[in-house]
């Protein structure tokens, strides 16, 4: 397993699009990703004027911060290049998960992964693409 986040798989393009390289940067240099504790939480697929998209929502707890990953890919594999790529904060609600219980801030069992980090490393954002507004459908 790799010890850091593998940002080579994101397009720089979409990095500089969502403005998300501090956090890009933080997930590749500060955070051991081989010791993540997380999962894929969600999947959703999402139709727009400009085509159908499926969404895979990932939670994750890391010894830097705790994110939610959501990659875009414009195929229901979720296999090659992802089309976008969206960084949210884990203690945020996201609209991008639609079953809110899947969250693992809800789950007991993992909820107490949220007190390892200090709170000072929060630091996740970026813009919303202006095309994936719509609500999200289940698939």
């Amino acid at each position: 397993m790799s010890t850091s986040f593998p940002a080579e798989k994101i397009d720089t393009a979409i990095i500089h699009r969502r403005g998300l390289q501090e956090q890009i940067r933080m997930l590749t240099e500060d955070c051991n990703w081989s010791e993540r504790v997380g999962q894929k939480i969600d999947v959703f697929w999402l139709r727009t004027d400009r085509g159908s998209f499926f969404g895979y929502s990932y939670e994750y707890f890391l010894d830097c911060n705790n994110v939610r990953l959501i990659y875009w890919y414009d195929n229901p594999g979720g296999v090659g290049t992802p089309v976008d790529f969206m960084i949210e904060d884990l203690e945020d609600e996201s609209m991008w998960v639609v079953a809110k219980t899947k969250h693992l801030k809800t789950r007991r069992s993992t909820s107490i992964c949220l007190r390892r980090v200090p709170t000072e490393n929060k630091s996740i954002g970026g813009p919303t693409h202006p095309h994936l507004y719509p609500t999200p459908y289940r698939r």
